[in-house]
């Protein structure tokens, strides 16, 4: 098969089977384990795994070789732009509801990127099919690998299409990035442990994605208004979309291996209030809160996987119902209220001296914290000080008790 190597070439070509390599990884867990999220995040490569390819086997001789690898690069649909966006949106959507499928409804999101396809499927069967091997025509234009159709589509309207990518990917991650930010409201209401499954890896994604966006629309800008760009010059475009399927890929197979079955976040969903809700607004929160309390002096906080749902089975009730008692009753989200707790006891082994035994993270976990990093936050939070700092304070307190 013809490819010639160089530095443009095989830098592009590594991108491009890593990302596939990831496809096909994704897409046996996705399988194997019934998860939409991992579907659509090999879908999601195998799109930037195309979008590569063009300028991969261009630069690998396949423009320039005047016979059918030129006409494959011509009438093979590369760019699938106007599916990027729909399908970034419906991941987060998936990733963050464990039983999120797509319907019906969700596949109108999809139109304009099959109507793009659609385009292409006319273009193959008019200049090759119709005129090429059943009239017998030769085609006309780049030195007999090319008809008119392509020429036309490329002339007029590629243009379009790019920019009504561009549209809708902004849009779309718009949508991504609002809906993202509630989401940490929610996991914040219903988990003790978030680090998991806040997915900062996505958010990160999403503002990279803005970034190339914008590097793209510049040089584009800079090829039609200022100078003229060569195929060198915009290849830098390209690798930067490898950069983005090696973060991507790894992060989200990854990042994603253990999300917890009670994620079920919907966005912008309103809870109707049951007839429990309705009996709590009139009934004062101290029943509850002293419910509340007995779970805790039962130290049921240490548990790592802790959640809103659990919580609520063991005291009979509904997770709507609880948060609003521990919002109202503690003055604070559910997260805050079980990990205050959790510090606390770090607090009390603290002072009883198992430091000398356990290092400060052993201890945390014993208390119910699954990270280092959660751990540091919430004691910093809770104490106004790291651990390290309160430490300190303690021997030194230590001390001159022992000097007096």
């Amino acid at each position: 098969m013809l490819f010639h190597f160089s530095q443009y070439s095989s830098l592009l070509l590594l991108g491009f089977l890593h990302g596939m390599i990831f496809f096909f990884l994704l897409l046996w867990r996705g399988f194997q384990e019934d998860r939409t999220a991992d579907k659509l995040l090999a879908v999601l490569l195998l799109i930037c795994c195309l979008h590569i390819s063009q300028y991969m086997l261009g630069f690998g001789g396949w423009y320039d070789s005047r016979d059918f690898h030129s006409t494959f690069m011509f009438y093979f649909p590369f760019h699938h732009i106007l599916l990027l966006g729909p399908i970034i949106y419906f991941y987060f959507l998936s990733l963050s509801n464990t039983h999120f499928k797509l319907t019906l409804q969700h596949w109108k999101h999809f139109i304009p990127g099959g109507i793009m396809l659609f385009v292409f499927v006319l273009m193959f069967s008019w200049d090759l099919v119709i005129q090429h091997w059943i009239l017998g025509h030769q085609m006309p234009f780049h030195y007999g690998t090319q008809g008119a159709f392509s020429t036309y589509y490329q002339q007029h309207l590629a243009g379009i299409f790019q920019d009504l990518g561009y549209t809708s990917l902004i849009v779309y991650l718009y949508l991504t990035i609002s809906i993202y930010r509630n989401y940490r409201d929610y996991i914040n209401e219903h988990f003790s442990n978030t680090e998991e499954i806040e997915f900062s890896w996505l958010r990160n994604v999403l503002y990279a994605n803005i970034l190339i966006i914008a590097f793209g629309f510049s040089i584009d800008i800079i090829d039609q208004y200022i100078h003229n760009l060569n195929y060198d010059q915009y290849w830098v475009v390209y690798f930067g979309v490898v950069i983005f399927i090696y973060f991507i890929s790894i992060s989200g197979y990854i990042g994603t291996k253990k999300i917890p079955a009670q994620l079920k976040f919907i966005p912008n969903a309103v809870e109707r209030p049951t007839a429990e809700d309705l009996q709590a607004d009139t009934t004062p929160l101290n029943p509850w809160k002293e419910k509340i309390n007995s779970l805790m002096a039962a130290e049921v906080f240490l548990d790592p996987s802790l959640c809103l749902q659990d919580l609520a089975a063991q005291l009979q009730t509904n997770p709507s119902l609880l948060s609003k008692v521990i919002n109202s009753g503690f003055g604070m989200n559910f997260n805050d209220f079980i990990n205050s707790h959790r510090v606390v006891a770090v607090k009390i082994k603290l002072q009883q001296g198992v430091h000398e035994q356990l290092t400060l993270t052993s201890i945390a976990y014993d208390c119910g914290f699954n990270s280092k990093a959660t751990f540091n936050r919430a004691f910093k939070k809770f104490t106004g000080k790291s651990p390290r700092d309160y430490l300190l304070q303690l021997e030194k307190e230590a001390l001159i008790l022992a000097n007096k």
